[in-house]
C-alpha cells in the first residue's frame, strides 16, 4: 500500500484528476459566462432571443462617453477605498481586543462572526428598520440624547446614504477579517514582547516594531481581498438603497445591473467588463509591489 500510495502521489496525472471536477465546475459557472460576456460586449443585444449583430467597439465607446458610467466609477473608488481603510483599521482594532485576556473572551470570539454569517437580506431589513427616520431606534436614541434635533434620513438623504452604506458594509465584514487578524496575532512570539518590555519599550513601540511587521503580510492580503470584494458588492447596496437616492450609491455593479435589467441594454452592460480589466490591473500592480517588498526583505 505504501508503494502504491507513493506512486500515486508522485504522479501528476493523479493530482490533475483530483482537481478536474473543480476545474470543470469553475469553467461552467465562471469561465463560460465571462467569455460569453466578452462576446456580447462586441454585439448589439437588447432582448433575449433576438439575433446577435456584431458592432465592434460601439458599446465600449457609448459606455465610456456616458457621464453615468464615470460617476459610478468615482463612487466605486470612494466606496472601495473607504471600505478597505475602515475594514483594515477596524479588524486590527477588534483583533487586538480579542487577543487580550479577560472574562468572557471565548464567548465574544465565538459570536463576533455572526454579522458576517447572517444573510444579507436579513441584515438589510433589520438595518432599514433601525435607521428608519420615523420609527427607527437609531433616530430615537440620537434625539433622546440631544445629539440631533430632527430625525436623520440615513438611507434617503444624498448626504448620509453613501457613508451609511459604507459603515454598514464595514460592520458586516470587520468581524470576518478580525478573526483572520486574530489568528495572525497569535503567531507573534511572546518572547519578543517580553524581551522588549524588559528593555523598557512602550506598548506602542512593541506594537509598531514587533506586532505589525509580523502580521503585515496578512494585513496586505486582507487589503487586497477587501478591495476586490468591496468593488464587486451588489446585494448590500441594492437591498439598502437600490442605488439611490438620485444615484448617489450607484456603484459599477449597480450601474451594470441597471443597464442590463432596467434598460435592457445587455451589450452595454457587458461592455462594463472594463471594471474587471481595471481590477485586474490593480491586482497585478499590487502583487508586483508585494513581491518586490518580499524580495527586498530577503
Amino acid at each position: 500500500m505504501k508503494r502504491i500510495s507513493s506512486v500515486i502521489l508522485k504522479d501528476p496525472t493523479f493530482g490533475l484528476l483530483l482537481v478536474l471536477p473543480l476545474l470543470l465546475w469553475v469553467a461552467v459557472t465562471l469561465l463560460y459566462p465571462a467569455v460569453d460576456a466578452v462576446r456580447i460586449s462586441f454585439s448589439n443585444v437588447r432582448y433575449v432571443g433576438l439575433p446577435i449583430k456584431y458592432v465592434g467597439l460601439t458599446n465600449f465607446k457609448h459606455v465610456l462617453s456616458e457621464r453615468e458610467f464615470w460617476d459610478s466609477v468615482i463612487r466605486t473608488v470612494i466606496w472601495s477605498v473607504s471600505n478597505v481603510a475602515l475594514q483594515l483599521v477596524g479588524s486590527l482594532g477588534v483583533a487586538l481586543v480579542l487577543n487580550q485576556e479577560y472574562k468572557g473572551k471565548e464567548f465574544i470570539r465565538n459570536w463576533i462572526i455572526l454579522p458576517w454569517v447572517l444573510p444579507t437580506i436579513v441584515l438589510a431589513i433589520v438595518w432599514k428598520w433601525i435607521l428608519d427616520p420615523t420609527h427607527g431606534v437609531a433616530n430615537y436614541i440620537l434625539i433622546r440624547l440631544g445629539i440631533v434635533e430632527r430625525p436623520i434620513e440615513f438611507l434617503s438623504s444624498t448626504t448620509w446614504t453613501l457613508p451609511t452604506a459604507i459603515l454598514l458594509n464595514c460592520w458586516r465584514w470587520i468581524p470576518y477579517f478580525s478573526v483572520i487578524v486574530l489568528a495572525a496575532l497569535q503567531t507573534v512570539p511572546k518572547e519578543l514582547h517580553e524581551a522588549a518590555a524588559i528593555d523598557g519599550a512602550s506598548r506602542w513601540k512593541r506594537f509598531t516594531h514587533i506586532t505589525l511587521p509580523f502580521i503585515s503580510p496578512v494585513l496586505k492580503v486582507i487589503a487586497l481581498n477587501s478591495l476586490l470584494w468591496s468593488a464587486n458588492i451588489f446585494d448590500t447596496i441594492w437591498l439598502l438603497t437600490r442605488g439611490g437616492p438620485l444615484d448617489h450609491t450607484t456603484t459599477l455593479p449597480i450601474y451594470i445591473y441597471s443597464k442590463a435589467f432596467r434598460s435592457f441594454r445587455f451589450s452595454e452592460a457587458a461592455a462594463a467588463i472594463l471594471m474587471f480589466l481595471g481590477l485586474l490591473l490593480l491586482v497585478i500592480i499590487y502583487l508586483r509591489i508585494l513581491f518586490k517588498e518580499e524580495g527586498a526583505q530577503r
